[in-house]
């Protein structure tokens, strides 16, 4: 299996340990089980404020990129760029785990 390692990762991190691959690697693990989804890229601009304030200045925004990922068959969706993205991915990385155990098991 070509992209054993990513599943890996995600095993690990289910339990609370490593990194969470990122979304285009799950996204052709995927591919290789044959499981449908949708990969795709995004960029968000989040506006920032100065230390200090309470309200938002001019200026002070930042773009960031990222990728998209649905998967249908277990209704997950995840965006890289949300703000609370890294907190949830021992979540996401379960679900998946979940998902792709008996196909691993099969190859």
């Amino acid at each position: 299996m070509k992209n054993l390692k990513t599943y890996q990762a995600l095993q690990n991190k289910a339990v609370g340990k490593g990194r969470m691959p990122s979304l285009r690697m799950v996204s052709n693990l995927l591919h290789e089980l044959n499981v449908e989804h949708s990969c795709y890229d995004v960029s968000t601009e989040k506006w920032s404020k100065p230390s200090g304030y309470r309200y938002f200045t001019g200026g002070g925004s930042r773009t960031y990129t990222g990728y998209h990922l649905r998967v249908p068959q277990i209704r997950l969706d995840i965006d890289s760029t949300e703000t609370y993205y890294s907190w949830n991915t021992w979540q996401h990385a379960r679900d998946l785990v979940e998902l792709l155990k008996p196909l691993v098991d099969e190859k």
